[in-house]
């Protein structure tokens, strides 16, 4: 753990569903839990800290904090400089609405003026031009030699589904990281889409998922597993969803999802309160249709944010079935470490209410080295196509690649 103090080297900008605003700004470090990639998290320690603080706190939790979870054969050998996990307490926190802004602690600075219309479209905007390309960390026809033998595992029964990822990367310097986000987040209009920035470390987020939030007693999780491209006309765009939405495929994906949902939620839930309140629902982005499923328990005052986690962390739609066998293969293949990819970036309220979206659609920015990393997968299982797979992943990666260009 590193505790900074006095420092304001840290933005989070989260566009996450709420009704009492459009988004939430959150500036400034007033104290931080921040564990290294690598450094095993101390889960009694962090529930701790974070009774302590009695504050809003905003941050991430990154895909290798499984390591701190689990047991796994064998590790991605190529380690990622972001935190494992990092939870700021700001400064300042604003409510962001068409009005304008609301207080919630601190005071607003002209600086942030520009925040007040980050969800623009404007021509400006769309424009943004860093001319940074990202080259694939591997071949079509490698990742069609890893997917191959992750089916086979699967008939092998070592593993359901697997949730296999590849990255783009490139060593270019981002000029403008927050222009770039607000590209991603016109392009895209993604409803978890976030930006956060500590110190040399950029997480630029387009996400159409959310992860868990909990209100009350009340925990929802949103898995989406199925994806489509959109038509290119109306009638091809309805035939691409119907079609969609009864892919035996893509309902095999999803169930199987939903169902490793519903017994991790148990592990936190009242006895008999785990329920599937929406089941393939099918849902229209600007780039992709998706279907989405709502798994929801009620927990009781005694469950914190620190015993979600253990207990669903990572989720389910990013690894595959069983978790840790799916897991365990994808090591095997996947060329790097994850950082953030696959993990959850969002808030937490002073009263325990939080929301955190599953960090997809992403770009992972390290200014210090430079570095600009972006991940993207699905699910292989037995039924796939591995050249259908390896243009699913181009697709979803699209909206955020052209964001640099």
């Amino acid at each position: 753990m590193a505790l900074l103090h006095n420092s304001d080297d840290s933005v989070f900008y989260l566009r996450f569903p709420r009704t009492d605003a459009d988004a939430l700004l959150a500036v400034g470090v007033e104290d931080a839990y921040v564990v290294a990639d690598g450094a095993q998290i101390q889960w009694e320690e962090l529930k701790d800290w974070m009774a302590a603080s009695k504050d809003w706190l905003f941050g991430w939790i990154g895909y290798d904090a499984r390591l701190s979870l689990h047991r796994f054969a064998e590790e991605c050998l190529v380690a990622s400089a972001m935190p494992a996990l990092m939870l700021v307490k700001p400064k300042h926190v604003a409510r962001i609405t068409r009005e304008g802004y609301e207080m919630v602690k601190g005071e607003w600075k002209e600086e942030w003026n520009h925040w007040l219309t980050a969800d623009s479209t404007d021509e400006a905007i769309l424009r943004h031009n860093e001319g940074i390309e990202l080259k694939p960390g591997i071949s079509a026809s490698e990742y069609n030699r890893h997917a191959k033998d992750l089916m086979h595992q699967i008939q092998l029964g070592n593993v359901y589904e697997a949730n296999y990822c590849i990255d783009f990367q490139s060593t270019q310097r981002l000029e403008n990281p927050v222009m770039t986000w607000k590209k991603m987040n016109a392009l895209t209009q993604a409803p978890f889409a976030g930006y956060a920035q500590y110190g040399a470390y950029h997480v630029l987020s387009a996400s159409p998922e959310r992860y868990l939030k909990r209100e009350g007693n009340r925990v929802i999780s949103q898995p989406i597993k199925g994806t489509s491209r959109r038509g290119s006309s109306t009638e091809e765009d309805e035939q691409l969803k119907v079609s969609l939405a009864h892919s035996k495929k893509e309902r095999a994906e999803n169930v199987m999802i939903v169902d490793l949902v519903r017994n991790d939620l148990s592990r936190c839930a009242v006895r008999g309160s785990v329920r599937v309140d929406e089941l393939y629902g099918l849902y229209t982005f600007p780039t992709v249709h998706h279907l989405i499923s709502t798994v929801s328990c009620d927990v009781d005052e005694t469950c914190t944010w620190v015993d979600l986690i253990q207990a669903t962390f990572p989720m389910g739609s990013m690894t595959g079935a069983p978790k840790i066998s799916a897991m365990n293969w994808i090591d095997k293949h996947e060329r790097l470490s994850r950082g953030i990819y696959s993990g959850a970036l969002g808030y937490i309220e002073p009263g325990g209410n939080f929301d955190f979206n599953v960090v997809i659609r992403s770009l992972q920015y390290n200014s210090e080295v430079p570095v600009i990393t972006s991940n993207v997968g699905g699910a292989i299982t037995s039924l796939s196509d591995v050249e259908s797979e390896y243009d699913e992943c181009l697709l979803k990666s699209s909206a955020v690649l052209r964001a640099l260009r």
